[in-house]
């Protein structure tokens, strides 16, 4: 009954199959608790997410004849009960991804016709107990993707069966035990991700081995120093056909003994520290189909592909001189061609593409990042089940070839940083699945067509320091699921389409997820630098408009944007006043509005914006007093952010507000120096009305005693006395006016 949807629970009747023998249920979507069926041999369970799998209950009886229990993909969220030797002729055990916690009991290890177990994607801890070799008969044991902790104890090697052995994604240290070599029916061995060192002799595991995984193992030693003569005579021959020794400290010549794993499939030994070039001889290894060397030293040329090559990835090496024409015709067919971050020179072969459209295999096409030159072949369309093409960070001149529309199933088109010319946008807009665009740092121009708002899968578009022009089409809006639009440096006009705020991608937190993009080669100016983006890993989103000639009033709409972590519209022409919704933007860690036009008061409520960590607002019209709070003190201590404001005043400039306190800006923290600037007003104008009723005290009064007394020769000094306060009266009154 496996994979018919019960979508309901266990019917209680069941518990009347007394006699049932085999029970099989997996991917129904049953729920409810597993009856007591004493006869039974096989229970199959698995993959019913809802089902509550209660071991101790279950085991609290005896399954004297149960061999086979499968319960992966159920809920268990407990450890393993002692009772599970209820069960004493088990034979085998799948129990992976059920959230077990806790140890293993030590009961396990009693299960002596236990052949088959598997308990990966659990929460279990402890250690790799020496009693697994108690269970003589186990052929397969899969502990990968828990928190077992220590070495790998050397009484493992002590059972002879083993032909599967899973330890990877773990907390193992110490090293490989030597004896493993006795293991002679060892077929697949993988303790990757861990912390596993010491030396690992290759050539002295099993013969019988094909798949051995030892990934990201920092302090390994890998011993490969022997010849391919010695390597005939003194080892035997090996049946490898998946070799991962990818982040494990593999160091020095690529090994050229590598050429007798003649049955191998897949190499991976990127992320090393090889050197040297890549041996010609592996281009005879007739069943090799993927290899991965990327980010070691190797130089010399690129070399020969296998026949039949599915993936070549050579990526961030030092490989240098043309991709001939030979290479091009052994990766024809190749799904993925990855040769990025070299110093290879020369022209992309057209012989990586067909001549006529077809249906080839290649959907990966990368050789960003060298100093390819010439134009893109005109055939690279060809290859119409390209869904990723990537040429950025080259010398290629020329434009974007028409027949690349014939490659409908892009998704990530990568062209920047080289000398293309024309407007590639017409063509973008003919790729319907199309996610990342990303044509920044060329000669492209013309204007941006409204079909560009058709891409409903859009969420990269960087079109920076080009020539493009004309407005921004309001069908922008129908990019639903944008996440990083960036516009800067061309020559787009007009004002910003209104509806901004419809951008969903930018509000929505499940729009924000992790792209398998590989490497990307993105530069986005953010919290006022240029970084470049390597890896989209849900990468905060940002619209960057700066250095074009747009104008008009910023939308209040863009404050619904609540996902939004960089605005940059600066070096633009945009007026009006700075919406207060933009204090919506809750994770806002940069707004640049620098150089604009910009009027009337700063938003008090920008200092609520907590996560804001760059503001430049310099260069515009900005009137009133600067807004204070904790947080937005600290983002321009020297008044950077606010220079080339003439109307700004308060702190961090040097310019005392006069009579703004109704304009709702001030803050708790500067009532002091404000009270102390009023007081200093008063006595001024305390002063100046002392002086002006003395001037009227001695000008009226003084003027009738001089009358009063008809003393002629005190005329003269008396007006000059009054000449003397008028003038001083009026210099003060003038000095007043000039510090207001």
């Amino acid at each position: 009954m496996a994979g018919i949807e019960l979508n309901s629970s266990f019917p209680s009747q069941m518990a009347n199959l007394t006699s049932l023998s085999i029970f099989e249920l997996s991917h129904s979507n049953i729920r409810g608790s597993v009856p007591y069926l004493p006869q039974l041999e096989e229970l199959d369970v698995s993959d019913n997410h809802d089902l509550h799998v209660d071991l101790p209950r279950m085991f609290k009886q005896q399954w004297p004849k149960l061999q086979k229990l499968w319960i992966s993909s159920t809920v268990l969220n407990r450890p393993i009960p002692s009772s599970i030797s209820n069960a004493p002729l088990l034979v085998s055990l799948s129990a992976s991804s059920c959230s077990i916690q806790g140890s293993l009991p030590s009961s396990i290890y009693n299960l002596s016709q236990l052949q088959y177990l598997d308990l990966s994607g659990n929460s279990i801890t402890g250690f790799i107990h020496p009693s697994f070799s108690n269970l003589e008969s186990l052929y397969y044991l899969d502990l990968s993707s828990n928190n077992f902790q220590g070495s790998i104890p050397k009484s493992m090697c002590e059972n002879l069966s083993f032909q599967i052995l899973r330890l990877d994604y773990n907390n193992i240290t110490g090293t490989v035990p030597s004896c493993i070599t006795k293991l002679q029916n060892l077929k697949v061995f993988s303790a990757a991700r861990n912390s596993i060192e010491g030396n690992v002799s290759l050539f002295s595991l099993s013969e019988n081995l094909t798949t051995l995984d030892m990934r990201f193992n920092s302090q390994l030693n890998l011993d490969m120093r022997f010849n391919l003569d010695q390597y005939s005579s003194l080892y035997p021959k090996l049946n490898l056909k998946y070799l991962w020794l990818g982040s494990c400290n593999f160091k020095g010549l690529f090994p050229i003994s590598f050429c007798n794993l003649t049955n191998l499939v897949e190499l991976d030994v990127s992320q090393n520290r090889l050197t040297g070039t890549i041996p010609s001889c592996l281009s005879q290894l007739r069943y090799l189909r993927r290899i991965y060397v990327t980010e070691n030293k190797l130089h010399g040329p690129v070399p020969l592909p296998p026949p039949g090559i599915e993936v070549f990835d050579l990526s961030n090496n030092k490989l240098s001189g043309e991709i001939s024409i030979e290479v091009g015709k052994r990766l024809f067919n190749a799904s993925a061609i990855s040769l990025a971050g070299n110093e290879l020179s020369g022209s992309i072969p057209f012989t990586l593409c067909p001549t006529v459209p077809s249906f080839t295999s290649t959907q990966f096409i990368d050789l960003s990042g060298n100093k390819l030159s010439g134009t893109i072949p005109s055939n690279i369309g060809y290859c119409r089940n390209l869904g990723t093409l990537k040429l950025g960070n080259n010398n290629l001149t020329g434009k974007v070839p028409d027949e690349l529309k014939l490659a409908k199933n892009i998704r990530f088109l990568q062209l920047n940083n080289n000398h293309l010319d024309g407007n590639p946008t017409n063509l973008a807009s003919e790729f319907r699945k199309l996610e990342f665009l990303n044509l920044a740092n060329n000669n492209f121009e013309g204007s941006i067509p409204k079909t560009l708002g058709s891409l409903k899968h859009l969420r990269f578009l960087s079109l920076r320091s080009n020539n493009f022009n004309g407005s921004i089409p309001k069908e922008i809006i129908h990019l639903q699921d944008l996440q990083l639009i960036d516009l800067a440096i061309n020559k787009f006009s007009g004002n910003l389409p209104n509806k901004c705020g419809n951008l969903r991608g930018l509000i929505m937190t499940k729009y924000l997820v992790d792209l398998n993009y590989g490497d990307v080669q993105l530069d986005v100016a953010t919290k006022g630098i240029m970084i470049q983006i390597k890896k989209l890993n849900n990468y905060s989103s940002t619209i960057d408009l700066s250095c074009n000639n747009l104008d008009g009033n910023i939308p209040k709409e863009i404050g619904l944007l609540t996902l939004l972590s960089s605005l940059n519209l600066s070096n633009n022409y945009f007026s009006g006043d700075i919406p207060e919704s933009i204090a919506d933007l809750s994770g806002l860690e940069s707004l640049d509005l620098n150089s604009n036009k910009l009027s009337g008061h700063i938003p008090q409520s920008l200092t609520n914006i907590d996560s804001l960590a760059v503001l430049d607002l310099s260069f515009n019209k900005l009137s009133g007093m600067i807004p204070r709070g904790p947080h937005f003190d600290t983002l321009s201590l020297d008044g950077s952010a606010f220079t080339g404001n003439e109307l700004l005043c308060g702190f961090p400039t040097e310019k005392i507000c006069k009579g703004d306190r109704n304009t709702g800006t001030s803050y708790v923290s500067p009532v002091i120096e404000v009270d102390g600037v009023d007081r200093d007003d008063a006595m001024e104008k305390f002063l100046l009305y002392a002086i002006v009723v003395l001037g009227f005290v001695v000008g009226f009064w003084g003027l009738f005693f001089v009358l009063l007394l008809r003393k002629e020769k005190w005329w003269f000094p008396y007006w000059r006395s009054i000449d003397f306060i008028a003038v001083r009266i009026t210099n003060f009154i003038q000095n007043q006016n000039e510090r207001l």
